[in-house]
């Protein structure tokens, strides 16, 4: 019963943040949540855990700390932006290599687009479904029942479809793939059963199911991201499509770590701060 209540009490802070936002715009709520993630998140837990992971890519400790910060005020523009997710009428100010996108479309075959937790994830996803793709997705369901039926809600768009994590969503995105619908997937999250892949020359576990998805049906792979502009927009990159013909031979563990090696590290080590580094992804 207590459960519930707090559960209860936290849904109704959340609406309640949720009414603001609509009001100040979704603009103001980004700034808004970069600059408290900011000002609290040097003095939470968090801040060692992006400390010590940015430090595998970073020796310099004079500039590793700025570094920290950026990344801290990401992680809250992204969180509070997701309130409004659904607003991109301005948000997106350009597109890169868009006629990959009209070739696939005009393709009578279904694609796995992957990402990562990199810019803004959700406005990737959502500028995909208003493209014009169906898209089957996974996602990891939130604690508390009352947000979690909320921030379905938020999400739902025509075109957009999402299964919460277990048995049945793996079912779910088997029979998406095998009537020829597109799979969105993130590929980056740590998997305490997966397999221990490298990743910045360190080892750490890994889920490979959307290596062996693509290996098994013979899929080709398109990389997507949001890049976090200054002026607060974004753009949105795609890279050209990777064949199945010039992976079909490696394994599921050999084709993860060519895709985070030459498509994960490398948006990484270009903009270390548009990456959610605020989680134990080497176990550390």
């Amino acid at each position: 019963m207590l459960k519930n209540i707090n559960h209860f009490i936290e849904y109704l802070f959340f609406k309640i943040f949720q009414k603001i936002f609509h009001i100040i715009g979704f603009k103001k709520t980004s700034i808004l949540g970069g600059y408290i993630f900011k000002i609290i998140g040097p003095y939470t837990k968090y801040n060692k855990i992006i400390k010590n992971n940015m430090s595998l890519i970073s020796n310099n400790k004079d500039t590793l700390q700025i570094e920290v910060n950026k990344n801290l005020e990401q992680i809250g523009k992204t969180f509070f932006e997701f309130f409004l997710i659904n607003n991109l009428n301005y948000i997106i100010s350009k597109v890169t290599n868009e006629d990959v996108l009209k070739k696939i479309k005009n393709e009578n075959q279904s694609y796995l687009f992957i990402s990562a937790h990199y810019g803004n994830w959700e406005i990737t996803r959502n500028y995909l479904v208003n493209y014009g793709f169906n898209l089957h997705s996974i996602y990891r369901h939130a604690n508390n029942k009352f947000i979690e039926n909320e921030i379905q809600n938020i999400r739902k768009m025509s075109g957009s479809y999402f299964y919460k994590k277990g048995k049945e969503s793996a079912k779910n995105m088997i029979k998406a793939i095998k009537n020829n619908n597109h799979l969105a997937i993130l590929i980056d999250q740590k998997d305490n059963s997966g397999d221990d892949i490298n990743f910045f020359d360190k080892q750490a576990k890994t889920n490979t199911g959307f290596a062996s998805l693509a290996l098994k049906y013979k899929k080709n792979i398109c990389p997507i991201r949001s890049l976090r502009k200054n002026d607060g927009s974004f753009e949105i990159i795609i890279d050209n499509p990777i064949a199945y013909h010039t992976f079909k031979e490696k394994s599921e563990i050999e084709l993860t770590e060519f895709i985070y090696k030459n498509y994960i590290e490398k948006w990484i080590l270009e903009n270390p701060s548009q990456w959610l580094w605020a989680h134990k992804r080497w176990g550390t």
